[in-house]
């Protein structure tokens, strides 16, 4: 299949159409995306180690989504005009420039929309892609309409994000010492030591037999796997971009509507960042939704409907 969709994709749409892909020249990179569905259009950014496929599941289901008849019912637009892409350095995208800052995937981002013929758009950036995201909303103003930045990886933001970060880098830096370009490994042991972490902060024990924010529950190996094909982009350049911090008068002085959001199935670090960076307001809580976005499609669907798609008139 042109767009190589994975027939083993367990959360996919049976009979979903195909989307529109194409291969499109920013910035000195080629990248790749899809294009679905009509609409108001919405981009989805995720980190540099999640391709379109791993977001294909949300996005079939933003155009698709037997809801979408409801909402057409009640608001005359049945869904969105969806675009996923590779980042750059990822998948079907070349990696001139690869390794790169937050910034440039922001530039990036800016000129797919251009290029597209879709701005201004609706943003939903999970985890490194929560930090282009917000970026995005910042560096181009005028190409975006709403930011739903879900568990940005700013962890430098708290006190708790800043203590696991350090641990995490010094996790990876001890495994590559020992094991070079052993990305796959370098994941695992970011996940170990994630997944420690969450266990301490939920029973303030030192258990780490539970499943922690970079963990599938069973039966859905295939999203291990196809993040672990993606090891490398996680190490170099997702890890670093959590480096990266964000003056909080910045995002008060915009004049983009940026909203800041958590699963309550995730660790309790990315609540915090969120409270920490929507101040003064609360951040959206997610009912059922894991950190990586994809592992729960439908409360994710459900968050961004409900916040991206016009209402009708007289509606609160």
């Amino acid at each position: 299949m042109a767009h190589d969709e994975s027939p083993d994709n367990p959360f996919a749409v049976p009979g979903a159409p195909a989307p529109t892909v194409g291969w499109y020249d920013v910035n000195g990179c080629r990248l790749y995306a899809e294009v679905r569905g009509t609409g108001p259009s919405l981009l989805i950014i995720g980190a540099a180690s999640d391709d379109t496929e791993m977001f294909r599941p949300i996005a079939e289901r933003l155009v698709a989504d037997s809801r979408a008849a409801e909402s057409a019912e009640s608001t005359g637009v049945a869904g969105f005009t969806v675009v996923t892409w590779d980042p750059r350095g990822t998948g079907r995208s070349s990696r001139h420039g690869w390794p790169c800052d937050s910034h440039t995937h922001a530039d990036d981002a800016a000129a797919l929309l251009t290029v597209l013929g879709l701005a201004p758009a609706a943003i939903f950036g999970a985890s490194a892609g929560g930090i282009v995201a917000v970026r995005l909303a910042v560096r181009h103003p005028d190409l975006v309409r709403r930011v739903l930045a879900y568990e940005p990886g700013f962890f430098r933001s708290t006190d708790a994000g800043t203590a696991l970060l350090a641990t995490v880098t010094l996790a990876v830096r001890e495994h590559l010492r020992h094991n070079p370009d052993d990305w796959a490994g370098a994941l695992a042991a970011v996940a170990r030591t994630a997944a420690r972490d969450q266990a301490t902060n939920q029973d303030g024990s030192d258990n780490d037999g539970g499943r922690g924010p970079l963990d599938a529950p069973p039966g859905l190996e295939w999203y291990i796997k196809r993040g672990a094909a993606l090891a490398e982009n996680f190490i170099r350049d997702d890890l670093p971009c959590t480096q990266e911090t964000i003056d909080p008068a910045v995002l008060r002085a915009s004049d983009r509507d940026i909203r800041f959001a958590f699963g309550t199935g995730s660790s309790p670090v990315f609540r915090e960042i969120a409270e920490t960076l929507a101040d003064p307001v609360q951040p959206d809580a997610i009912t059922g939704a894991a950190h990586l976005a994809y592992l729960t499609p439908g409360p994710i669907v459900d968050y961004i409907r409900a916040r991206c798609l016009p209402r009708p008139p007289g509606s609160r």
